[in-house]
């Protein structure tokens, strides 16, 4: 299945080399592509991804590999590592859709909740959109588009460095920009239930992402007073300024049968918000909701586009470099939300040894904090890739990223 639906894909099948790519291997190399690795067990598992997480792919075949790692005991995991030049999350899943078997013989790609928005525009009517479904914005007056939209354009020049805490790097270290320092370590939290998620969602009339978002908030504020013993977040009426970078995919022309036009890197990373100086749940709940609100306004979005594609049409490389690496880092970390499918999906489709993919996560060491979320059959996977001398004891952060969300359900 990889190889027929895949593999015809030019950037998978073609190396980066000076800024161009170049198909180098008119057939597929098993052998790299698709290695056998084994580990004692499960906890071997991750032991091997901290270290395989932080390789460079060879620059003399196509920049992915898929590892299979087989436990002694436990369930195998399959480690797919890929150069993100490739493409982003979204345009992945549209590629790898045809792969993925599911219960019935349903097609996949059908149960991942994204909005219409994002489909592909042949799949946009098979999933009941009509000329009137689509959500529109109330813009009353001038000033309802015109302040959204100059706040998304001056959003990278007016913000300010987040304030020092003892989860995040000393301002001295992030002037004029934060540097990678290699020490990272990943660790996955534990399985969150979809259901929970909705129940919250549902009796506050707000969105998925607000609820992941605050709940993420209330658990990085416990963790910096519990763990770091953070004075500033054991204490209340202090405000402090505190803000994720969250990719955000955009609409994309494509046609989902020609695979060459679905894989992109059509996104923006958007700056957010997060109210970790409030002490209540519901409080943070609600300015989240708030300051989530403008991933939501199409004018603020529009605004954040023109200032990003102006930039990267006239800057040189170097320049667009250090206005990037600067913007990161008046931020604390960086978030990643991808939804997929609600129910279990078989790999490969159709093959006599298919396996049932019963966790997903995506692994990612960046220059700040990375927290990744997948929504998948049924449950939230949540990872974070992060310097330990600045979460040290990380799977505490988990424990209580599940038991924010208990009690968000009965605040």
């Amino acid at each position: 299945a990889f190889e027929q639906h895949v593999w015809p894909a030019y950037k998978f099948h073609s190396c980066m080399a000076d800024g161009y790519w170049k198909a180098k291997h008119p057939r597929m190399d098993i052998a790299y592509h698709f290695p056998e690795v084994a580990v004692a067990d499960e906890a071997g598992i991750d032991a091997w991804v901290q270290i395989a997480m932080m390789e460079v792919l060879s620059k003399d075949y196509p920049p992915w590999r898929v590892t299979l790692l087989r436990p002694g005991h436990g369930r195998p995991a399959l480690f797919f590592q890929m150069h993100h030049a490739i493409g982003d999350g979204l345009s992945l899943l549209y590629l790898f859709a045809p792969t993925l078997g599911c219960p019935g013989g349903d097609d996949a790609f059908s149960t991942i909740p994204l909005p219409t928005a994002l489909l592909p525009p042949d799949r946009r009517r098979a999933q009941g959109e009509s000329d009137g479904g689509a959500r529109r914005e109330c813009c009353c007056g001038p000033n309802a588009s015109f302040l959204p939209f100059m706040r998304g354009l001056l959003m990278p020049a007016l913000s300010k460095a987040d304030d020092e805490l003892r989860i995040n790097a000393p301002l001295r270290d992030r002037t004029p920009y934060i540097k990678f320092n290699g020490n990272r370590v990943m660790t996955r939290f534990p399985l969150l239930p979809m259901e929970l998620v909705k129940r919250i969602k549902n009796a506050h009339g707000c969105s998925v992402n607000d609820v992941l978002m605050a709940g993420l908030t209330g658990a990085l504020r416990r963790y910096g007073a519990e763990v770091r013993g953070d004075q500033r977040l054991q204490q209340e009426g202090e405000k402090i300024e505190f803000k994720s970078m969250v990719m955000m995919a955009l609409p994309r022309p494509m046609d989902s049968s020609d695979i060459n036009s679905i894989l992109s890197n059509s996104m923006l990373f958007v700056s957010c918000p997060l109210p970790i100086d409030e002490p209540t749940i519901l409080g943070r709940l609600d300015r989240t909701i708030q300051a989530f609100g403008n991933l939501k306004s199409k004018p603020f979005v529009a605004g954040v586009a023109c200032i990003t594609n102006l930039v990267k049409g006239i800057a040189p490389t170097g320049v667009l470099r250090q206005v990037t690496s600067e913007t990161f880092s008046k931020h604390t970390l960086l978030v990643t939300n991808v939804p997929c499918t609600t129910v279990p999906v078989t790999v490969p489709q159709g093959h006599e040894h298919a396996q049932v993919v019963r966790e997903m996560y995506m692994v990612f060491p960046n220059v700040i904090p990375q927290v990744s979320i997948i929504t998948y059959d049924g449950h939230v996977n949540v990872n974070i890739v992060a310097d330990p001398a600045l979460f040290p004891q990380p799977e505490a952060l988990g424990t209580m990223f599940l038991e924010e969300f208990e009690a968000m359900v009965v605040a």
